[in-house]
């Protein structure tokens, strides 16, 4: 018996020397070394204001506690910036990304910009699931979306790929709405500003912005939210419709899903080819963070709302995704102005 125990208790101190050991190689090399979080659009703006937040609490839950600093990279609705850390950037570990929308959609749409496979990605985790509205001043011609199918809204946009501009197409294109999109602004704030200066009516992007950027026209009634495309409806938004009721028939209700699906819009990746011992030891950092106190307040202050999805649930999401029919994903397209690109 004492045998037994012995040789059970030599296995148990094993696998706790070699956990001990990949843990110590983990933070010998994150070690004095600096992490760069790469975000595809403008400093200002919600992407760009969490990946600095972030920053700021990531170090201290990575082995070695390297310094951390984010990097701008604009383009093509955030694709270059992805197309680079996948493809370019070193795959050691020091590169993370946080995506901007549809990055694993716009693959299943047939995205010839996009160089990279989704489903290699080392998906670290999220945030929370992204809730997407079409947002006016109170000013702006159309208040309700019985307006919107009548008169014209111009809606700021950065560039036919991103969500700014895919999805506002994709309400005129479903629901009849009339929206017009100005192309060329480089962030969220670009818009905003663009909005104070008369030059456009509004923005579709995510809700949280809203309340990050411009608290004081939320706290004074200065916008109307058109339309939101979500899972589900947004707390502060129980009267806003989402895109899918307005659905007809069982086809229209999963194209406008599609469209509406936000689980891998707030996303944390480490490209394929990084070893996956500080894959997993950067996973549990990310979200370790999430759920870290301070990091918790500051993220208040700022109006985030952390609601942490895991990497297995987001991976799962891209697969389901990826496995849609041919013909579904044609008529997707085309509601979204993709089906040329």
């Amino acid at each position: 018996m004492k045998l037994r125990f012995s040789v059970a208790l030599s296995a148990v101190l094993l696998v706790a020397s070699h956990a001990a050991q990949a843990a110590d190689a983990v933070a010998d090399f994150y070690k004095n070394k600096t992490v760069s979080i790469y975000v595809g659009v403008a400093a200002g703006g919600l992407y760009s204001t969490f990946a600095q937040t972030l920053a700021r609490y990531l170090p201290k839950h990575i082995p070695g506690n390297p310094k951390v600093i984010v990097e701008h990279q604009l383009g093509a609705g955030g694709v270059i910036a992805l197309n680079n850390v996948y493809n370019v950037l070193p795959k050691d570990g020091t590169v993370l990304i946080t995506p901007l929308s549809q990055t694993a959609k716009r693959v299943v749409l047939g995205d010839s910009a996009v160089k990279y496979d989704p489903k290699k990605w080392h998906w670290l985790g999220g945030w929370g699931e992204a809730v997407v509205t079409c947002t006016v001043l109170k000013t702006s011609p159309a208040q309700t979306i019985a307006e919107a199918q009548q008169k014209e809204d111009i809606i700021g946009s950065f560039d036919t790929g991103s969500l700014t501009y895919t999805y506002p197409l994709a309400a005129n294109s479903l629901i009849g709405t009339k929206f017009k999109m100005v192309l060329g602004y480089p962030g969220g704030n670009e818009v905003r500003i663009a909005m104070e200066r008369g030059e456009v009516h509004g923005l579709c992007a995510q809700y949280d912005g809203w309340k990050s950027t411009r608290p004081q026209w939320v706290s004074e009634g200065k916008l109307t939210h058109l339309v939101q495309f979500a899972s589900k409806s947004h707390p502060d938004l129980p009267s806003i419709p989402l895109l899918s009721s307005f659905a007809k028939t069982d086809e229209d209700r999963q194209i406008m899903k599609f469209v509406e699906w936000g689980i891998e819009d707030r996303a944390m990746v480490m490209a394929p080819g990084v070893p996956e011992d500080r894959v997993k030891a950067m996973e549990k950092a990310y979200m370790d963070t999430l759920r870290d106190p301070d990091f918790l307040a500051e993220a208040d202050k700022l109006k985030f709302e952390i609601a942490p999805i895991t990497g297995k649930e987001i991976r799962d999401f891209v697969d389901e995704i990826m496995a849609l029919k041919p013909e579904t994903v044609d008529k997707i397209k085309k509601s979204m102005g993709l089906d040329k690109l």
